[in-house]
C-alpha cells in the first residue's frame, strides 16, 4: 500500500521517491567540490587582478539551476495532490402543515392546569418543529370550510412563524365554520406538485371529522398516493364536548388518509401528547447524510514546471552565458 505524506493541505502519494533529492544534493556537491580548469595555467594568481565579469559572476548558475531542477523533479515524482471537499447537494424535506381552523378548535381542553386553546396548541407545536427542520422548505395551509394555502414550503422559518402566530379559528356559526379535511388535504398535494424534493410530506391536525364532501377524504388521499406524498394526520382533543364530559371521535378520515399513503395517524389528548407527536414524526422524517467525500486534484504540474524551467534555464546560462573552454 501507498504511504501517504501531508504538509500545508498539500499530499504526497508517493514520498519515498524523495529519496532521490539527497542523492541530487550529494551530486551537486561533488561536482562543485571538483571544479576543473577550463585552462592550464601554472599559477591562478596570474588571473587575480582580472575585473570580475557577469559570467564570471553567474558561473554558479548552471549547476545550482540543475540542483533546484532535480529537487523539484524529485517532489513532482513523489505524486502531490490536493485533497479537495466534494460538496454535498443538501436534499431535504418538502413539507406542508395542515391546520385545521374550524371553531370546534376554540375548546380549552389542552392543559389541566389552565385555560389553552387547541387552536393554541397547535400553533405554537407546529412552530415548534418548523423551527426544528432547518434543512427542510415547511409550508402552511389553513382550513375550516374552505382551504387557504397561507405560506408556501420556504426555508425562512421566521417567515413560517409569523404566519402560524396569525392563525386562529373562524368565527362560530358562520359560513366558514366546517371541517373539509379532504379539501384541504387535495390543497396541500396541489402545493407540494411542483417540488423537486426527494421527499414529500403532509402533516395533518384536526380536532373533528369531515363534513364537507367536494372533495372526500379517500379520494384526496388517493391523489396523495399518485403524487408520492406521504400524509401523517394527528387527531387532536378528547372528542365533542358534552355536558357530561367529551363524546369520544374515532377519526375516521385521518387514519384512513394515514393508511392510504403510508403515514401515520396519532391522536393527541393534551398539548403535552400534541408535542410528543411532532417529536415522533420529526424523528421519522429523516433524509440520510452522506459522509463527507474527497476528490484527489493532481498538483504534480508546478513543481514539474518549475523544475524545467530551472533545468532550461541552467543549459541556457551555460551554452549563452558562461560558455566553458575545452
Amino acid at each position: 500500500m501507498t504511504a501517504a505524506f501531508e504538509l500545508w493541505g498539500i499530499t504526497l502519494l508517493d514520498p519515498w521517491l524523495l529519496l532521490a533529492a539527497p542523492l541530487v544534493l550529494v551530486a551537486g556537491w561533488y561536482r562543485a567540490a571538483t571544479k576543473r580548469a577550463a585552462v592550464p595555467t601554472a599559477s591562478a594568481a596570474l588571473f587575480a587582478d582580472l575585473p570580475r565579469t557577469l559570467r564570471r559572476r553567474l558561473a554558479f548558475v548552471p549547476l545550482a539551476g540543475k540542483v533546484l531542477a532535480g529537487l523539484l523533479l524529485a517532489v513532482a515524482l513523489a505524486r502531490p495532490v490536493e485533497r479537495q471537499l466534494v460538496p454535498l447537494r443538501d436534499e431535504g424535506i418538502d413539507i406542508v402543515l395542515v391546520v385545521d381552523t374550524s371553531s370546534s378548535m376554540e375548546q380549552q381542553d389542552m392543559r389541566e392546569d389552565v385555560a389553552y386553546r387547541r387552536m393554541d396548541a397547535a400553533r405554537e407545536r407546529a412552530e415548534e418543529f418548523a423551527a426544528a427542520r432547518v434543512h427542510d422548505r415547511v409550508g402552511l395551509v389553513a382550513f375550516a370550510r374552505f382551504a387557504e394555502l397561507r405560506c408556501p414550503p420556504t426555508l425562512d422559518e421566521q417567515a413560517l412563524g409569523a404566519f402560524l402566530r396569525a392563525l386562529d379559528t373562524v368565527p362560530v356559526g358562520s359560513e366558514f365554520d366546517a371541517t373539509a379535511i379532504g379539501t384541504a388535504l387535495a390543497k396541500a398535494v396541489d402545493v407540494l406538485d411542483s417540488s423537486d424534493a426527494r421527499s414529500k410530506v403532509v402533516i395533518l391536525l384536526s380536532d373533528g371529522e369531515n363534513n364537507v364532501f367536494d372533495i372526500t377524504p379517500k379520494d384526496a388521499a388517493k391523489l396523495a398516493k399518485d403524487a408520492g406524498v406521504r400524509v401523517h394526520t394527528i387527531g387532536l382533543g378528547r372528542g365533542l364536548p358534552r355536558a357530561l364530559g367529551f363524546v369520544p371521535l374515532e377519526f375516521e378520515a385521518l387514519k384512513l388518509i394515514a393508511e392510504e399513503t403510508g403515514g401515520t395517524f396519532q391522536q393527541a389528548v393534551d398539548d403535552r401528547a400534541l408535542a410528543g407527536v411532532y417529536e415522533r414524526i420529526d424523528a421519522m422524517e429523516k433524509v440520510a447524510r452522506e459522509d463527507p467525500r474527497y476528490r484527489t486534484v493532481d498538483r504534480f504540474e508546478w513543481p514539474l514546471g518549475l523544475g524545467l524551467l530551472a533545468l532550461l534555464v541552467a543549459i541556457l546560462c551555460e551554452v549563452l552565458v558562461v560558455r566553458r573552454v575545452p
